[in-house]
């Protein structure tokens, strides 16, 4: 029960983990080359009390084949590769690091929103091509006249309000999962879905990705929106259907995107979303820089110590 298993991860050195749980006196193994599937994790880690996993499935079946597995810490906010109904049904723990990467992800939001609506990526292809002029790529309107919506209003839907304010965003979101409180605090107008997607200039995604989810942004929603609506996603990847979005900026009904992130990843080169000179495209690594890095290893480990030591995790779902 004491040996912690860390079955996949991006990151240069697992030494703040070992720095958590080596004076706790407990085990780390790291596997080598990581868990990709369910039968890689089944196969691996079956002396594991705790997994540390970044995108390896923890699915039942994997829950179920591991019955010393008792925590499952997830190095990130999102829990989608942990099945979390078995988890409960098998009495399995699981946590995540909610506070993690908050600036690092509404900062990535705002860069690919100032960066689209002043057309960077159109106007620096034309210059790179010898080209030279503003008028190919307007109407190009202020911000303050252009409404950003929110679809998810948890904390990186929160500081991304809070920081398009300075720039003078008309902000507006949709959770039905929030209480009225966070609106007002976070200023700003609590709309139902219908009307977010009628009305916003920009939508930008901060949402989990659940089966409710799961292709939010399709053929029927894009043809709600806007013409020339901005469409940002820094969530997941399946939250947009990339046939629809293709499509739909083919025929402009969506006049730029910016996306960290995508349905298949690596995002394939096939993929017709690198023709577009109105579209930015990001490695997911909108969570990144090393402060946040050091801050997920630390509380991930922090929690599957608090474990071990029989504690409940401070973030256990």
């Amino acid at each position: 029960m004491s040996k912690v298993i860390v079955t996949d991860h991006n990151f240069v050195s697992l030494d703040p983990t070992r720095d958590i749980l080596g004076p706790a006196g407990f085990e780390l193994e790291e596997i080598q080359p990581i868990c990709k599937t369910e039968d890689d994790v089944i196969r691996r880690c079956g002396d594991a009390g705790v997994l540390l996993v970044q995108w390896a499935p923890v699915t039942r079946r994997v829950l179920q084949s591991l019955p010393r597995v008792k925590c499952v810490v997830r190095y990130g906010i999102g829990v989608d590769n942990i099945d979390l109904d078995a988890a409960t049904e098998l009495g399995v723990i699981v946590a995540n690091v909610p506070r993690y990467c908050v600036e690092e992800v509404s900062n990535h939001t705002l860069a690919m929103i100032l960066s689209l609506g002043r057309r960077i990526p159109q106007n620096h292809n034309q210059v790179m091509r010898g080209g030279w002029g503003i008028n190919p790529f307007r109407p190009i309107p202020a911000f303050s006249d252009m409404r950003l919506g929110l679809v998810g209003f948890g904390a990186i839907g929160q500081r991304v309000a809070e920081k398009a304010r300075a720039f003078r965003f008309q902000v507006m979101a949709f959770d039905p999962y929030a209480p009225d409180s966070v609106f007002a605090e976070g200023e700003a107008v609590r709309v139902d879905w219908a009307t977010l997607v009628k009305n916003a200039d920009v939508i930008s995604l901060h949402c989990p990705l659940t089966p409710e989810t799961r292709h939010l942004i399709n053929h029927e929603t894009i043809a709600a929106m806007k013409p020339g609506v901005c469409l940002i996603n820094t969530a997941r990847g399946p939250l947009v259907n990339e046939a629809d979005l293709i499509e739909a900026l083919t025929d402009g009904r969506i006049g730029e995107a910016g996306l960290d992130v995508f349905e298949e990843e690596p995002l394939p080169l096939r993929s017709p979303l690198r023709a577009f000179s109105n579209v930015i495209l990001t490695s997911h690594s909108a969570s990144v820089s090393e402060g946040a890095t050091r801050i997920l290893q630390c509380e991930a480990a922090a929690a599957a110590r608090d474990f071990l030591q029989g504690k409940r995790p401070a973030a256990a779902l």
